[in-house]
């Protein structure tokens, strides 16, 4: 029997070897940081040309980001990942037995593009093996390994930079034991073909929120990293001299370690904010943190500075595990196979351009200001700004056209016991347009909330597209909101009556909106979306594709598509 053409299925080891690549991507360049002070001293350099160990790195994933990518796409993620994974180790370890600053330089450029590959193959690979809910999960999943890897990365770059200022650089061979899990458990996932037009089937805008994610792990990157790339500078001179090396990796360790909690629990829970709000969120407690780091100049007592430094870096850590699944999922979502390689490079690129520039503008801003609370200070206001942004983005989305605005919302309780077998699915999503197809997949949903004990969220999208033009002395929301009443009473209502029948607790919804889009942001809440194949949108399936289509590929959770036919 030929096996030969049978998909590759992930397993738990290929989830482990994904999970340590992960690891390094953020602390990877900035595994050194708590000897930058030591290697300074050592080669007698400037605390900017120190600052390079960390920094060309960065900046050499700026310049490939999108080279490596590409290859990626062209020739295989994983094979990309391999050839990276070793250009990490062995740039990464060789500056140990090197006493040449320039020479060291040359190898931290090129460790950039180790990092490179190792952060867009993984990442890309993610959204390729896994899909869904599933999906949300490991991306969450790697959000927790890479604050696991700040943790032990730093702490032991702490430990071992008090040793000598050289140590730190056999971290690195971290690299050897991911390449040996990945020989037996890595492959290159299955090529799914792209059909002509496929790309339109996407949800509308997909470059600009591309640019928007960049945008986001950029200035949250820049104001990150200007930590590891200070603190061997900045803890002692607040006063905490003793072991300065090991305390700088706790801190950032214990950030690492913060990270990975909070991102694990927001990924299971039921409840997710909007991708702009998220990010308003994480530039919150990042403020937070920054303006933490500041009060150090303005208190004395070393066990007070300490625990400041340490709330500081628990609500830092939040902050980037709020943001970072929140890129990562968005990224995937809008990634298709043949181009998730040139968009994870790109989010690379943006991740790693921030760390070089913080690492060369930071300097220059204390300069400047003449001290690193003042510094972080500063941050803390930029972060408040950039959290302003974000929550008036969020806020416009939803008023441009009424988008996402909630005409009615009502919940329905069951009258009648509900089933007592085991729940598979604790909530179902039921879009209807009142279509044939629509009560269709109605029936079919209320099969499963019954043998599931399941309730239902039964949603209906006002579709803006249909009222383009429409006026009559009266704004497109006020047209839009009445038309809502009018069209989903019926439709709506027949969900509520059916549910009503069989004991199932129903949640009536009406939005208005782009009908997928709407669908996607709702499965968030949902365990499973149930719905019709085709609705009323057949007539422009050739020019812009299904609503089901988009919300099979978008969806945050597994989608039921029921198509009547002649048999029904």
């Amino acid at each position: 029997m030929d096996n030969s053409r049978k998909p590759f299925i992930p397993n738990g080891i290929t989830l482990a070897t994904i999970l340590l690549s992960s690891m390094v991507i953020l602390m990877g360049a900035a595994a050194v940081a708590p000897a930058l002070r030591g290697i300074g001293e050592h080669f007698v350099q400037t605390e900017s040309m120190t600052a390079l160990v960390i920094g060309l790195p960065a900046l050499s994933v700026a310049i490939f980001g999108f080279l490596v990518g590409y290859l990626a796409d062209r020739f295989g993620k994983v094979k990309v990942l391999f050839a990276c994974l070793v250009i990490f180790t062995v740039m990464g370890v060789l500056p140990y037995f090197l006493d040449d600053y320039t020479a060291i330089l040359a190898c931290r450029f090129l460790l950039g593009i180790g990092l490179t590959g190792i952060s867009s193959a993984s990442t890309a690979l993610i959204g390729e093996y896994w899909n869904g809910p599933q999906r949300m999960k490991v991306i969450g999943y790697q959000s927790a390994a890479i604050g696991v890897g700040g943790f032990l990365l730093e702490t032991l770059g702490g430990t071992l930079a008090d040793i000598g200022w050289n140590y730190p650089f056999l971290i690195y061979l971290i690299g050897v034991p991911i390449i040996l899990l990945g020989i037996i458990s890595v492959r290159e996932p299955e090529r799914r073909s792209i059909s002509a037009g496929s790309e339109e089937a996407d949800i509308s805008n997909r470059k600009g929120r591309i640019a928007v994610c960049y945008v986001a792990v950029f200035c949250e990157m820049f104001i990150m990293f200007s930590m590891p790339t200070n603190f061997s500078y900045y803890v002692p001179s607040i006063g905490l001299e003793a072991n300065a090396g090991l305390l700088c990796g706790l801190l950032l360790g214990l950030m690492g370690v913060s990270q990975a909690v909070f991102s694990l629990i927001y990924s299971r829970s039921a409840t997710k904010l909007s991708e702009r709000t998220s990010y308003g969120c994480a530039y919150l407690l990042m403020a937070a943190g920054m303006a933490l780091l500041f009060i150090p100049e303005f208190v004395s007592g070393e066990a007070v500075v300490i625990v400041i430094l340490f709330v500081a870096e628990v609500l830092i850590g939040c902050s980037l595990g709020l943001l970072m699944p929140t890129v990562v999922g968005s990224l995937s979502r809008l990634s298709m196979a043949n181009t998730s390689g040139k968009i994870m490079g790109g989010y690379a690129m943006a991740l790693n351009l921030s760390t070089f520039l913080s690492g060369m503008l930071v300097p220059l801003i204390f300069g400047i200001l003449g001290a690193h609370t003042l510094v972080f200070g500063a941050l803390a206001c930029f972060a408040v700004m950039m959290a302003a942004v974000f929550f008036i983005l969020s806020a416009s989305t939803r008023r441009s056209d009424g988008e996402g605005a909630s005409v009615s919302t009502r919940k329905i309780g069951a009258s009648k016991p509900m089933s007592t077998d085991f729940s598979m699915y604790g909530v179902l999503l039921v879009p209807t347009d009142g279509s044939e197809n629509s009560r269709f997949a109605v029936d079919n949903a209320i099969n499963i909330a019954k043998k599931n004990r399941s309730s239902i969220i039964a949603l209906f999208v006002i579709d803006t597209e249909k009222y383009a033009g429409l006026g009559d002395g009266k704004s497109t929301g006020e047209i839009m909101r009445e038309a809502g009443e009018e069209d989903s009473e019926a439709a709506i209502g027949y969900v509520v009556e059916k549910a009503e029948e069989n004991g199932i607790d129903v949640t009536a919804k009406v939005v208005i909106g782009r009908p997928a889009e709407e669908i996607v942001k709702e499965s968030w809440n949902a365990d499973l979306v149930v719905c019709g194949s085709l609705g009323r949108t057949n007539l422009k399936r050739a020019m812009m594709g299904s609503v089901a289509e988009t919300v099979v590929r978008m969806a945050h959770c597994p989608v039921l598509v029921c198509r009547k036919t002649a048999r029904e």
